[in-house]
C-alpha cells in the first residue's frame, strides 16, 4: 500500500505480461487524513507534523481506507458517493453512489468488501470492491457512524443519534452475516470515530460534543473510562497505531492529537484545513498491511523476484 519509509523496497512478480510491483513500505509515523472543507486527502507526517496532499478529492471528503492492493477507498459526504484513488496510476473512479452522507468506512475481512455508514441515511451497507455492489447490511436508523472490526473478527458500530444528547449513542456488536444486533452498550453522548487497539484490546471512541474519548470494553461494551473530556475540539475520526497511541483527528481545531496510552498524555500534533477523519493505522484498512522486506524471502520462495531497491526521502 502506499507506505513511505526511508529505504523502500520494490518487489515484482514476474508474469507472462509483465511485472507488477508491490507498494513501498511506509514509516510508523505517517498518518493519512481527510480534509472536507478542503476536499482533499493529505498525508502527515507526525514526527515533523509536515502535511502534503495526496489528492484534492472531487468534493469533500469524509472518511478512508486502503484496499488489499493499496489504494484509496473513500465516501464524498455530500454527493453520497464511494471512491477509489490509485496512488500508483493517479486515477480516481466511481465505486458506487446513491448514499445519504456516507460517512465512516471499515475493510471487512478478506479485503474484498467494506462497509460504509450512511450518516443520515440510517444504515450499514456493504460494498463489494469487485463487482461495486450495494447491499444494506442493517437499517438501525439514526446517525450510525464509526465502524470497525476488532482483532477476532467481531464488527462493531457507533450507533442511535448524534443529537439525542448524554445517552444517544451507543456501540453495538454486529453480526456481520445477518446484520443482526448482538449486544449493545450503555447510552454515550455523541459518539463519533471507532477503534480498535489491538495494545490494549480495547474500543476507543471519539465523543463529539463532550470534547474526549471513551473507553469500552469489547468483551461486555462496559464503559472502562473516559479520557480528556473537554479538553479536545470536537473529536471525529480516531485510530490506533497498535504500539500504544491513539491518534485522534479534532475537527474543531482542526489538528491531530496524539494519546499516549503509557505516558497517559495528550499532545497536540500537526494542523490539517478541514481535519475529519484519519485512515487505519494498524489492522484491516490501514497503510501497514503491505508486505513488509522481512517478506522477501517467503516470495522468493514462491519464485518471485526481487527487480528495485531504492531509497526514499519522506516529503
Amino acid at each position: 500500500m502506499m507506505r513511505f519509509s526511508k529505504l523502500s523496497l520494490t518487489l515484482c512478480l514476474a508474469s507472462l505480461s509483465g511485472f507488477a510491483c508491490l507498494a513501498p513500505a511506509a514509516s510508523a509515523e505517517d498518518l493519512y487524513a481527510t480534509s472536507i472543507s478542503g476536499s482533499k486527502i493529505n498525508k502527515v507526517d507526525t514526527n515533523t507534523q509536515a502535511v502534503t496532499t495526496l489528492v484534492n478529492t472531487p468534493s469533500a471528503a469524509d472518511s478512508l481506507v486502503f484496499d488489499s492492493a493499496g489504494r484509496i477507498i473513500y465516501t464524498q459526504l455530500y454527493t453520497g458517493e464511494l471512491r477509489r484513488y490509485d496512488p500508483f496510476t493517479s486515477t480516481d473512479t466511481l465505486i458506487a453512489t446513491g448514499f445519504i452522507e456516507p460517512a465512516d468506512l471499515a475493510l471487512e475481512p478478506g479485503g474484498n468488501t467494506v462497509l460504509v455508514s450512511e450518516y443520515l441515511g440510517g444504515k450499514i451497507d456493504r460494498v463489494d470492491l469487485t463487482t461495486d455492489a450495494v447491499t444494506t447490511l442493517l437499517s438501525p436508523g439514526g446517525t450510525p457512524e464509526g465502524l470497525i472490526y476488532d482483532a477476532s473478527g467481531r464488527l462493531f458500530a457507533n450507533l442511535g443519534n448524534r443529537f439525542g444528547g448524554p445517552t444517544g449513542k451507543y456501540v453495538a456488536q454486529i453480526d456481520p452475516v445477518t446484520g443482526a444486533i448482538l449486544a449493545t452498550s450503555s447510552g454515550m453522548d455523541s459518539l463519533d470515530g471507532l477503534t480498535f487497539d489491538p495494545f490494549t484490546g480495547m474500543l476507543f471512541a471519539s465523543s463529539l460534543f463532550s470534547n474526549g474519548v471513551v473507553e469500552i470494553d469489547p468483551n461486555n461494551l462496559n464503559s472502562v473510562s473516559t479520557h480528556f473530556f473537554g479538553s479536545l475540539n470536537l473529536p471525529d475520526g480516531i485510530t490506533s497505531d497498535g504500539a500504544g497511541n491513539i491518534w485522534i483527528a479534532s475537527a474543531g481545531d482542526s489538528h491531530i492529537y496524539q494519546y499516549n496510552l503509557g505516558a497517559n498524555t495528550l499532545t497536540q500534533n500537526a494542523f490539517v484545513t478541514g481535519l475529519d477523519d484519519l485512515a487505519p493505522a494498524s489492522g484491516l484498512g490501514s497503510f501497514h498491511s503491505t508486505p513488509e522486506p522481512g517478506s522477501v524471502t517467503l516470495l522468493l520462495a514462491a519464485g518471485l523476484a526481487v527487480c528495485g531497491l531504492s531509497r526514499r526521502r519522506r516529503s
